[in-house]
Parts: C-alpha cells; sequence; structure tokens
C-alpha cells in the first residue's frame, strides 16, 4: 500500500511543483473513537475506544494523503462493565476471533481548499465495507505546549454505519442498527511523534 500512496501523491504534484507527503504517526493520547446508537429510541449507548495506532500520510499543498488505523476493541469502555463485557462477547466485537478493528483509507476530498472528506475501508468483525468519514475540521500547523513547539495535524470527523454490514445483529431493532463514529485524530510527524 505505501508505494501505491506514494505514486498517488506524486501524480498530485503539478508540473513545476512535486508533492511533500510527511508521515505521522497518531497521538495515542488526542486520538479517541467514539460511537452512539439508539436505544429503544429514547435514549443512546455511548462508548469510546481508548487504544488506537495508526499512521497517517498527508500532503498538505495539494490534500491528497493515506490513513490506516488500528483499533483495540477490547478497550472498549461505556462507563458499564456489564456492558462493556457484552460488548466484547461473540455476541458483539467477539474480540477473542477479532481483537482489532482497521481503517485504511486513501481517497481523501478537498473542496474549496479544506479536506471535506476521507473515504475507504472499514474492517470489523470479519468484514470489510466501504466508510466515509466527513472532516467536521482539519487542519495542520505548529502548535506549543508546555514550552515545545511541534508540527501537527488534527481534526473530528464523523461516520455512520450499518452495524448489521458488519454481522452484528444482536439486540435488534431495540438498539439501533445505525451507529455513529466520531473520530478525534491528531498526528505529529513520525520522528517526533509521541511515545
Amino acid at each position: 500500500m505505501a508505494l501505491r500512496v506514494l505514486a498517488l501523491l506524486a501524480a498530485a504534484g503539478t508540473a513545476g511543483a512535486y508533492a511533500a507527503p510527511v508521515e505521522y504517526n497518531l497521538d495515542p493520547i488526542h486520538t479517541t473513537v467514539y460511537f452512539s446508537a439508539s436505544h429503544f429510541e429514547r435514549s443512546s449507548v455511548r462508548g469510546r475506544f481508548g487504544k488506537i495506532d495508526g499512521r497517517l500520510l498527508y500532503d498538505a499543498d495539494s490534500g491528497a494523503g493515506a490513513l490506516d488505523v488500528t483499533v483495540d476493541l477490547g478497550s472498549v469502555d461505556t462507563g458499564n462493565r456489564t456492558l462493556d463485557g457484552v460488548l466484547r462477547s461473540a455476541q458483539f466485537f467477539d474480540i477473542a476471533q477479532y481483537p482489532v478493528a482497521r481503517l485504511r483509507a486513501d481517497r481523501f476530498s478537498v473542496e474549496a481548499g479544506r479536506l471535506a472528506a476521507v473515504e475507504g475501508e472499514l474492517t470489523l468483525h470479519g468484514a470489510t465495507r466501504p466508510v466515509r468519514l466527513v472532516a467536521e475540521r482539519f487542519s495542520c500547523g505548529e502548535v506549543t505546549l508546555f514550552g515545545v513547539r511541534r508540527q501537527v495535524c488534527g481534526g473530528d470527523f464523523r461516520a455512520e454505519v450499518p452495524r448489521s454490514a458488519f454481522g452484528m445483529t444482536r439486540f435488534l431493532p431495540e438498539v439501533g442498527d445505525t451507529v455513529t463514529l466520531q473520530v478525534a485524530v491528531e498526528a505529529s510527524p513520525a520522528e517526533r511523534a509521541p511515545r
């Protein structure tokens, strides 16, 4: 995939300029995946995944990029231990057989000079399906924290996926089929990313 991504980024450059992709590591402290689904159409079941690893290859000039993210499904946290156990079990994620979810995307959609969406594939529970994450905001630039200056790309993304498309049908329709994902991402150049 890396060679394909580099070719994509190189092709994005104009005749007089070459794309300058930068590889970023996701900051595990400031990157989180949140989820919610309706509960009896009266309230929402909400939670988050705390263990996320990934890489972003991004050319700020052209807006081209690629993303490869792995989510540890065992890190699910709804604030309810019983529910967390159910979600980890064979009734839902079945983490004994499918311990991670993976998002791979290499289609970055730019509109009016800003990143509008990221498209690719989500692999979850043994199934791979297309997914589109809408960028609610995204930017790159230098930040200073505790006197340390570093380059950071970050943003908030939103997607809706039908859990039944991934073979997770337990408790339908009482617990909704549509799961809303909200993904908060921060990443730094690979050689300077937090460890």
